[in-house]
């Protein structure tokens, strides 16, 4: 391997979490519908949009946002510059960024956390609150205000969300969702390599090195580069092992069903 490309596939292990939250629109005709009688000075007359209305404005609303962002430091607005609650979490998280992601059609707000280690429940709480804070009275305040023109008129996006800790649940069941489709054993699915656990370095980036040469190993590249792709988005350590325990049958794995022989059955009847 390249020193290139060690430094490249290091920067691929720095963890993330990508922290969801619902997205809503308000679009406004334009001036070019006031003969129709659709146009409105005081712009009262308002379309409500939700995520999969705005997934085809993707492109345009992820323009605005970076440029939303260019005004903060060196380029880039990182949210936890006015971040000024418990010292761990700032030791713990070095940025949070906003963005949007698209999932199943329908586009969300996405604030991408840069971790140095994992948060615990009670600091990925609070954070979560500080950022909803900032969609509320800070960062979002200021995007909603950006006229963002689309065919047809203006549109303002919002990212405010009154359910608060939607962040961690959408996260979670995306994730289940993922790992319902890898495949396991059977018929007709792919067999995963072996991968010892117990005994062996339980540094996550550790782990997550012999995974990946067990898989390519077996001829798995492909899925070996999903599984670390999936790994540096991870909320958690537990979750990060949940996610290699899909790619390579671990301890943590779900357990093969077995039939039981006819010896163990008749032992383990009642007597008469």
């Amino acid at each position: 391997m390249r020193g290139g490309e060690r430094i490249k596939e290091k920067e691929q292990l720095i963890p993330q979490m990508k922290l969801l939250t619902p997205l809503f629109g308000s679009f406004y005709p334009d001036d070019r519908q006031k003969d129709a009688g659709h146009y409105d000075e005081n712009r009262t007359q308002v379309e409500l949009l939700e995520g999969k209305d705005l997934a085809p404005y993707e492109a345009v609303i992820a323009q605005m946002v970076e440029k939303e962002n260019a005004f903060g430091e060196e380029g880039v607005c990182n949210l936890m510059d006015y971040f000024h609650g418990r010292e761990s979490i700032k030791q713990k998280v070095s940025q949070a960024i906003v963005s949007v992601k698209q999932v199943d059609g329908e586009l969300y707000g996405c604030t991408t956390l840069t971790l140095r280690t994992n948060l615990e429940g009670s600091e990925l709480k609070e954070l979560c609150d500080y950022i909803n804070g900032q969609y509320s009275d800070g960062w979002g305040e200021g995007f909603e205000q950006r006229d963002i023109a689309i065919d047809g008129g203006v549109l303002n996006v919002h990212f405010w969300s009154s359910g608060g800790l939607q962040f961690e649940k959408k996260q979670i069941l995306e994730e289940k969702r993922k790992m319902e489709q890898r495949p396991e054993h059977g018929e007709g699915k792919a067999i995963r390599p072996k991968l010892k656990l117990i005994g062996k370095d339980g540094n996550i980036f550790a782990i997550l090195g012999r995974a990946k040469a067990v898989l390519c190993d077996a001829g798995m590249r492909e899925e070996a580069s999903e599984m670390i792709s999936r790994v540096t988005e991870a909320g958690s350590y537990e979750q990060a092992l949940r996610i290699v325990s899909a790619y390579v049958e671990t301890e943590l794995s779900p357990a093969k069903e077995q039939m039981p022989d006819k010896k163990s059955m008749k032992k383990n009847q009642p007597e008469r």
